[in-house]
């Protein structure tokens, strides 16, 4: 089986691209599906032999990318939807737990619970195995810059849009229509971001924490997703449309090395 099978290039992708395409909102679908499995894909190429090699045996899991999209899968039926972001309040430059996620049910903490519970020797393998799937899924999205968007507008949700014509919201757009797969294939869109990552970049990313994450994220969107401009057009510009996409390639990236590094720490 080729790797591209690995990943399942599922119909969920053509149905979340057809989705955007026509305007539907793609509420809370986290970072778009193929996005989850970039970051999966990617990171297991810095997965420590021994960890990959623990992952495999005692979790059977292959390919760090098909479980990347678990947690959304769980996410309705656990009621744990909330746990996929953080919201802030509008003006608010920074996240802080107490202020912003005072009940821990937050893409923050739960990236916090779930890194000690990997590596907690009480843990029982279930827990650890949940645990690794939801780190895989919810590093990509603190990577998400409207995942640590405003509250007010639920993180861009309530954000009305165009995109050539087509009414969609502004979460969807950061999720999922900035992520170019209709030239593309996935593994030569993961290919490419690989190849931007220097060496001193990943020796940068891997210094930071979570909440540095966190602010990374906010920044972003207080700054690009939330364009005055654009805001108060409600249309997207060329230059706000590429400046998305590069900024979701070097959130994919440094997401990719984060989890890796965080995996290689808990199982090491």
């Amino acid at each position: 089986m080729n790797q591209t099978s690995r990943i399942k290039w599922s119909d969920k992708i053509i149905w979340l691209v057809f989705s955007l395409a026509l305007g539907w909102p793609v509420h809370g679908s986290a970072w778009g599906l193929e996005a989850h499995r970039i970051v999966g894909l990617l990171a297991d190429q810095h997965l420590l032999p021994e960890v990959r090699k623990r992952i495999k045996q005692n979790f059977n899991i292959t390919s760090l990318a098909n479980v990347a999209n678990w947690a959304d899968r769980v996410k309705y039926k656990r009621s744990q939807g909330p746990w996929h972001y953080a919201n802030v309040l509008k003006g608010e430059m920074t996240y802080v737990q107490a202020r912003d996620c005072a009940d821990g049910k937050c893409v923050v903490e739960k990236v916090r619970e779930f890194s000690e519970a990997l590596s907690k020797s009480t843990s029982s393998h279930q827990d650890q195995l949940e645990a690794l799937k939801y780190l895989v899924h919810f590093v990509g999205d603190l990577h998400q810059p409207l995942h640590l968007g405003n509250r007010k507008d639920r993180g861009g949700n309530k954000i009305q849009m165009k995109l050539r014509g087509r009414k969609t919201n502004l979460h969807a757009l950061w999720d999922s229509g900035f992520v170019n797969i209709d030239d593309d294939n996935l593994l030569k869109y993961a290919r490419r971001l690989a190849r931007r990552v220097l060496p001193t970049d990943h020796l940068e990313w891997v210094r930071s924490d979570i909440v540095d994450w966190a602010n990374e994220s906010r920044k972003h969107a207080l700054i690009s997703a939330y364009d005055k401009e654009i805001m108060s057009t409600g249309v997207l510009t060329k230059a706000y449309i590429q400046r998305a996409k590069d900024i979701i390639k070097l959130r994919l990236s440094q997401a990719r090395i984060r989890l890796a590094h965080l995996l290689n720490t808990r199982l090491n």
